[in-house]
């Protein structure tokens, strides 16, 4: 199994391909957190994205827990370091893009071979510059705030976010349109499937609390009140407040 060891700081966090995808060694992650009991992490987290694996180390093979890209967060967002932000900004602005690029983190890129393969690469690396540019100049209004542009593969369901610390969805949910985080709207709709009008119900975060949410349109769904329905999922920085502030006595 190929490992990717990366450094940060004086920690080693070491990667492993899984399936075709990343995972990351539990016991790591856990040690730059300041998660003292890697075992009880385990247990808590969605056991989709829990597995052992093999892996070489210090010349013997060691059976280690390995943890999958969404189970990462939510190791990340079980820790009240101060460090947990910048270690999840590490992972996702730098570590998972350049796995993805190359295979492997810090590997060289290939020199083209012939001048006319170096233009073509040239001219491909401006097309991506100006469509990045672009649409930057049309997010930019979007952006609440200025720690990202948040990837959609950050954020997070609410369902797992309740898991992680531990309450129903429903309960959380209700928490959190109390303490005025999000609000709920209702409609309804004719289903031709069972012949009667039946509810809707969406979820949208208030403007004070929108750096913890991002509605995510979905254009599968029919139409809310004439709109694009979403579903509004948690940014990480909103599931970091979540754990701070809402705990299950507050959600009970």
């Amino acid at each position: 199994m190929q490992i990717l060891p990366f450094d940060y700081g004086t920690f080693q966090v070491r990667v492993v391909e899984h399936d075709g995808e990343p995972w990351f060694v539990l016991a790591d992650l856990c040690a730059v957190l300041g998660l003292t009991t890697p075992a009880r992490v385990a247990d808590r987290l969605d056991q989709a994205g829990v597995s052992q694996a093999h892996i070489s180390s210090g010349g013997q093979q060691r059976l280690v827990t390995i943890v999958s890209e969404p189970g990462m967060y939510e190791v990340v967002i079980r820790s009240d370091k101060a460090e947990a932000v910048a270690f999840r900004r590490w992972i996702t602005a730098e570590v998972l893009p350049t796995i993805r690029k190359t295979g492997s983190y810090g590997a060289t890129a290939a020199l083209p071979a012939t001048y006319a393969d170096a233009l073509r690469e040239l001219a491909a690396t401006v097309e991506q510059t100006a469509a990045l540019e672009a649409k930057i100049q049309i997010d930019s209004p979007k952006v609440s705030y200025v720690d990202q542009f948040v990837a959609d593969e950050d954020l997070l369901l609410l369902r797992t976010v309740a898991k992680t610390i531990g309450v129903p969805e429903g309960e959380l949910r209700e928490a959190l349109i109390a303490r005025g985080w999000i609000y709920e709207e209702t409609s309804t709709r004719w289903s031709e499937k069972q012949q009667d009008l039946v509810k809707m119900v969406r979820y949208s975060a208030y403007s004070q609390k929108r750096a913890y949410f991002r509605p995510v349109l979905r254009h599968d769904a029919p139409r809310f009140k004439g709109e694009v329905m979403h579903t509004l999922k948690v940014t990480p920085q909103g599931a970091e407040a979540i754990a701070r502030n809402f705990k299950k006595e507050d959600a009970a």
